[in-house]
């Protein structure tokens, strides 16, 4: 049986915990906790239910009939650039990758080789548009904050002529 998701405002939850197990398990599909924590709910380093999904990980289970929604309609992608992200999503999800938002170290996503409870993540995705030129001081910048925070920098863009997606990895190394 398809687990039943709440849509209020645009934002996909998760409130049942066999659930959140089921699509991490399954479809490796982590999301985000938002809940307080019963047990302790003024502190603010551990989260619990619900869990709230990115609107690529909710178009990927809709797309493999996964799940329901009930509540309001998710409607999603909306713009040329959530297409573009979810075309990557789905390309990095399909490769083994759990994959998460990487707004934190300044990417589109990260990717975890394994489950994010037990790994660390160890790229950092940014989308960047077929045929853009991009700066040798942003590349600079893509660099040093990789090699601040331990992970490698991928540089990913969707190629319109032949609809695929292409990754070049950036690492920073000393000399």
């Amino acid at each position: 049986m398809k687990p039943k998701l709440r849509c209020a405002s645009g934002q996909v939850m998760v409130a049942c915990a066999d659930d959140v197990l089921w699509l991490r398990t399954k479809h490796r599909i982590v999301g985000s906790l938002e809940g307080s924590h019963p047990a302790n709910p003024l502190q603010n380093n551990y989260f619990g239910l619900p869990l709230f999904l990115m609107p690529e990980e909710t178009a990927l289970l809709i797309e493999r009939d996964a799940i329901c929604i009930e509540g309001d309609k998710f409607e999603w992608p909306q713009s040329e650039r959530d297409q573009l992200r979810f075309k990557l999503f789905k390309d990095l999800h399909g490769r083994g990758f759990f994959v998460t938002q990487g707004i934190k170290f300044g990417g589109e996503y990260l990717l975890y080789p394994g489950d994010p409870l037990r790994y660390h993540s160890s790229h950092i995705v940014s989308l960047v548009d077929h045929g853009q030129t991009v700066a040798a001081r942003e590349l600079i910048t893509l660099g040093r904050v990789c090699t601040a925070v331990n992970k490698i920098r991928l540089l990913s863009s969707w190629n319109p002529h032949t609809d695929h997606i292409t990754h070049i990895t950036l690492n920073w190394s000393g000399f």
